[in-house]
C-alpha cells in the first residue's frame, strides 16, 4: 500500500510561532493518510512552538537554519525522495524551493502566499526588499499559488502580473477544540487581549493610544515578541498605563488564554489572513478589528465582532466599549459558525483537490 501513496512534502523554515507555520502543521495532520505520505521539511527543527510527535507525519531537519545555506541539502532530499507534490510558504522559502525545482521534476509545485505584496512593501526591511526582487520571478516556476483571501489574490495579480488562473483562494484551517468562552463578568474588569508580532504593520502604537482613552476598568494583555517591544513598553510607562497593561511574551497554550478574556483586538494596518482572529472565533471570543485582508470573510458585524475602517481610532474605542458592555455575544454560535467554514477536514480537502 505504501507504494500507491503519493508523497507530499511541506517545506518550512521552522515550526516557530508564525501563522504560516501553524497552517502547514495543521494541514500535515489534515491530509488523508490513506492516499498521501506526508513529510515536513524544516531548515531548523530546534525552533519549535508545535509538537513534532505527529501520527503518520515524517520530519526531515536540514539543520541549515537559513534559506541561503539550504539549496544543496534541499535539492539532495527532494532528488532522493521524488515527492509528487511540494508545498512551500513564506517568501524566502518560496524563493528557495522555486530555485531548487528548476533542477528537478516535481509534478505539483505549489506556493502558499502569506501577505499582500502591495501593502507589505510599505513595511519591509532591507532583507525583505531583497527577497521581493525575486518573488515575481520565483512565483512563475510554480504550478499553483494559494492565497487566503480575494484581496491577496488581486494584490498578487496586480503586483507581479501573474495569471489569475494559477492562483486559487483557500482560507486557513482550524482544528476543532471543545473549549468555548463563557461570559461571567462579576467584577466588571474587562480583559482585552492582543496576539501579535511587535512590528510596525501590526499597529500596536495606535492600539496603546486607543487603550489610553478607555476607562480604568479595562485591562490589556499583549502576547508576542518583536523589534518594537521595548518601544511599546516605554509608551505604556509614559502614559501611566503599567497597572492595566501586561506583556506576556510568547505563550504556549493560546486557546486557554483566549477563553480567559472578554475581547480580542486586531490593530493591524496590513494582514495576509489574520490567523489570530480565526483562533479567537474558534473558542467563541468576539473580535474588534480594523479592516484588513481576509477580515470580510471572518467577521460578521455584531454577530462575532466589529470591523472599523482604517484610521477610525475613536470608532475602534467605542466598539470596544460596546462589545464589552452592550452586546450580549453567543460564544457557542460564534464557534460553530467559524468551524463550519474553516474546519481542518474541509480546508485539507481543498488542498488535496489541487494535486488531483
Amino acid at each position: 500500500n505504501k507504494l500507491t501513496k503519493k508523497k507530499v512534502f511541506f517545506v518550512l523554515s521552522s515550526l516557530g510561532a508564525g501563522g504560516s507555520e501553524r497552517v502547514f502543521w495543521n494541514l500535515s495532520q489534515g491530509f488523508n493518510k490513506e492516499k498521501f505520505d506526508i513529510t515536513m521539511v524544516l531548515l531548523d527543527s530546534k525552533v519549535n512552538c508545535y509538537s513534532m510527535a505527529l501520527e503518520n507525519v515524517n520530519f526531515i531537519d536540514l539543520k541549515t537554519k537559513k534559506a541561503s545555506r539550504s539549496f544543496f541539502p534541499l535539492y539532495t532530499v527532494l532528488k532522493k525522495e521524488k515527492p509528487y507534490a511540494v508545498f512551500s510558504t513564506t517568501d524566502h522559502i518560496n524563493i528557495l524551493v522555486s530555485i531548487v525545482s528548476k533542477f528537478l521534476n516535481i509534478p505539483f509545485l505549489i506556493a502558499r502566499a502569506s501577505n499582500l505584496p502591495h501593502e507589505q512593501v510599505l513595511y519591509m526591511d532591507l532583507k525583505s526588499r531583497f527577497y521581493e526582487l525575486f518573488a515575481k520571478v520565483c512565483y512563475r516556476n510554480y504550478k499553483l499559488i494559494v492565497c487566503q483571501s480575494q484581496e491577496m489574490k488581486e494584490s498578487l495579480i496586480n503586483t507581479y502580473g501573474l495569471d489569475h488562473k494559477m492562483i486559487t483562494v483557500i482560507a486557513n484551517p482550524i482544528i476543532h477544540t471543545p473549549k468555548v468562552k463563557e461570559f461571567k463578568n462579576f467584577d466588571k474588569i474587562y480583559k482585552l487581549i492582543v496576539v501579535s508580532r511587535f512590528s510596525v504593520e501590526k499597529g500596536l502604537e495606535r492600539l496603546v493610544d486607543i487603550f489610553n482613552e478607555l476607562p480604568e476598568n479595562y485591562h490589556l494583555n499583549l502576547v508576542g515578541v518583536g523589534v518594537l517591544e521595548n518601544k511599546i513598553k516605554q509608551k505604556v510607562v509614559d502614559l501611566g498605563l503599567s497597572s492595566r497593561v501586561n506583556f506576556l511574551g510568547q505563550v504556549e497554550n493560546i486557546q486557554q488564554l483566549l477563553i480567559e478574556h472578554d475581547l480580542m483586538l486586531l490593530s493591524s494596518y496590513s494582514e495576509g489572513f489574520p490567523n489570530v482572529v480565526l483562533e479567537s472565533l474558534n473558542v467563541g471570543l468576539p473580535v474588534v478589528t480594523f479592516k484588513v485582508s481576509g477580515i470580510s470573510g471572518l467577521i460578521i458585524d455584531g454577530f462575532n465582532g466589529y470591523v472599523l475602517e482604517q484610521g477610525d481610532l475613536i470608532g475602534f474605542k467605542n466598539k470596544i466599549i460596546d462589545a464589552c458592555t452592550i452586546n450580549s455575544w453567543n460564544p457557542s454560535e460564534i464557534k460553530k459558525d467559524s468551524y463550519q467554514k474553516y474546519a481542518l477536514d474541509l480546508i485539507s480537502a481543498q488542498y488535496e483537490e489541487l494535486i488531483k
